[in-house]
């Protein structure tokens, strides 16, 4: 006889093949080749091939229920035309929350890339603003182009400099950061915090949203110690909210200037993520101009740091 756990258990991973079979569907009736389910021990996942492109999406099972994850290159193609399938026609059909008249949203970039900063960036949304941005492309900076993060970023910079706060992370810093923390999420913590707090205290809005990153607990004990006054929404996809929205593309157009900033300066292509192809860069940079330099421009605790080749 099964216990009340046991049931409850079986419930979670039912949903979670559920929830894969909907997606393994939505992607198969738009044409794309994808494998039959596979259970994992706390999971199922299925594999997405395209060329030359590999994306795997998997969705965990948990006493806290189920948790869907898209893994792959997020700078690609591909990557950014099914995370925006996906989370359009599945995520958010059933989602009622309502987006604040007021608030500050935040979200970060970079944490994924070998190379370079990790950056948080905050933005204080309003009426006002949203009148005022209505003649831009606002979106999760991962459904733009490079060049439209530019374009955008360039333009909400104009016209509300007063309005963003953002947090830049160097590698050397961020690496000294991990060594005391031993843990990004700390970071991320941390640096949602502060860059929030600046804005906080301009504009005194109590509602933040943030892209969630990490349990609500944690963040909620930071933000604690820098602000008196605040409601949090800690949600996935955050970023269909035009203020986190506005966050993401600020934070992703910091990225986007160090990698060419520095790939000009050293005259080297330097490549997002943590491919085999960002190790090649890195193996080249440190054969060129050695460890010390190489290690200021890296997250030293990616395991792409012990794959790099003398």
């Amino acid at each position: 006889m099964q216990s009340s756990f046991q049931k409850h258990t079986s419930k979670i991973e039912q949903n979670a093949l559920e929830e894969i079979t909907k997606v393994r569907n939505l992607l198969q009736k738009d044409g794309y080749i994808v494998d039959e389910p596979t259970k994992k021990q706390y999971n199922y996942e299925i594999n997405i091939n395209v060329g030359k492109d590999k994306l795997k999406f998997l969705v965990y099972f948990g006493k806290k229920g189920i948790k869907s994850v898209l893994q792959g290159n997020i700078n690609s193609v591909l990557y950014k035309k099914l995370d925006s399938l996906i989370n359009s026609k599945l995520n958010f059909q059933s989602e009622e929350i309502t987006e604040p008249e007021s608030y500050i949203g935040s979200d970060e970039s970079g944490k994924g890339d070998f190379f370079g900063p990790l950056v948080v960036a905050a933005f204080a949304f309003d009426s006002r603003v949203r009148e005022n941005l209505s003649d831009l492309n606002i979106k999760d900076s991962k459904e733009l182009s490079d060049d439209e993060i530019r374009k955008i970023s360039l333009s909400i910079k104009k016209r509300f400099p007063d309005r963003i706060s953002v947090i830049e992370i160097q590698p050397k810093r961020y690496n000294e950061l991990y060594e005391s923390f031993k843990n990004l999420n700390s970071i991320l913590i941390w640096a949602h915090a502060k860059a929030i707090e600046e804005l906080q205290k301009k504009f005194g809005y109590t509602e933040l949203v943030i892209d969630k990153f990490c349990s609500e607990d944690l963040i909620r004990t930071e933000l604690t110690k820098k602000i008196n006054n605040f409601n949090l929404l800690l949600t996935e996809k955050a970023e269909r909210f035009k203020g986190v929205a506005v966050a993401s593309i600020i934070a992703r157009e910091r990225i986007l200037n160090w990698f060419e900033t520095k790939s000009r300066q050293l005259k080297v292509d330097i490549p997002l993520g943590a491919s085999e192809n960002v190790n090649n860069v890195a193996s080249h940079i440190k054969n060129k101009f050695g460890s010390d330099f190489l290690s200021e421009l890296i997250k030293l605790h990616f395991k792409n740091y012990g794959n790099i080749k003398e």
